[in-house]
């Protein structure tokens, strides 16, 4: 049964919906991360879209998505993501969050369950620093734009190897946070502040994939293992050399554990 909770606070997204043959191999969601749009996954979306239905829906307040007025929780990006799926007439997804994306699936497995066939929870944490961290990064995101902040985030997501040789990657993803919308950056911080899964972990039944990058400092490897620790039944691996934003900086491995993962879990419904 599909489990139809919603909040009554989701707003119509922007998404992509890439497709070839996607009916008979399911459909699969793509959450990115804080200041992304959805071309992040653009590695993934090919090698995915051959089996699969691809949707890979912009965050409220990024890309072109609306930015709603007033404080946002990590229900209401949940619900804006179960919206999308209505629309698509959708019943279930095997979602792959990455970072907020990941907060975002872990939210979807906990309020909407019977829309989980499956979930990949990628540098991704039950809960995310501290919140008075958050609040000063919104404000400061408030007074100076997030141009203020981007070249730190970045150099975050990728290893100093990535710089040295291929510097143009991390230049990109410079340039989509610069361009992420001050309010939609901050909207999400608040919700990031608020969010922790911790105690509520034990209750997520989905089959589950847990991806790390060995060097991440965004998300260090004990954090995301936690959530490995908490999920029944979880498997994980841990990519090195690779930080936060491994789906961009080594597409092939992280594309290729997704299907592995994706693959079994239709094997067995099949």
């Amino acid at each position: 049964m599909v489990d139809d909770t919603r909040s009554t606070n989701s707003v119509a997204i922007e998404y992509t919906a890439h497709a070839i043959n996607h009916r008979e191999g399911g459909t699969v969601v793509l959450l990115g991360s804080l200041g992304t749009t959805q071309d992040m996954w653009e590695p993934q979306v090919a090698a995915l879209g051959e089996k699969y239905q691809v949707i890979t829906p912009d965050t409220r307040g990024h890309g072109d998505s609306p930015i709603p007025e007033g404080e946002w929780t990590m229900s209401d990006l949940a619900a804006d993501v179960i919206a999308v799926l209505d629309e698509e007439g959708v019943g279930t997804a095997h979602f792959v969050g990455l970072s907020l994306g990941g907060a975002i699936a872990q939210t979807i497995a906990l309020e909407y369950p019977g829309r989980v066939a499956s979930l990949t929870l990628s540098s991704t944490a039950p809960k995310f620093g501290t919140p008075g961290a958050w609040k000063d990064k919104a404000e400061l995101v408030g007074r100076e734009g997030t141009q203020a902040l981007a070249d730190g985030v970045v150099h975050n997501w990728f290893t100093d190897g990535c710089f040295e040789t291929n510097p143009d990657l991390p230049a990109r993803f410079t340039q989509m946070v610069i361009d992420c919308p001050d309010a939609g950056y901050a909207g999400c911080c608040g919700a990031l502040a608020a969010f922790d899964s911790r105690e509520r972990l034990a209750e997520i039944t989905a089959p589950t994939l847990v991806i790390a990058g060995k060097q991440d400092t965004s998300t260090p490897l004990d954090v995301v293992t936690s959530l490995h620790d908490g999920i029944p039944g979880s498997s994980m691996v841990v990519v090195s050399p690779a930080k936060h934003l491994l789906s961009a900086e080594t597409p092939g491995y992280y594309t290729a554990a997704l299907l592995t993962h994706i693959d079994a879990v239709e094997a067995t419904a099949g």
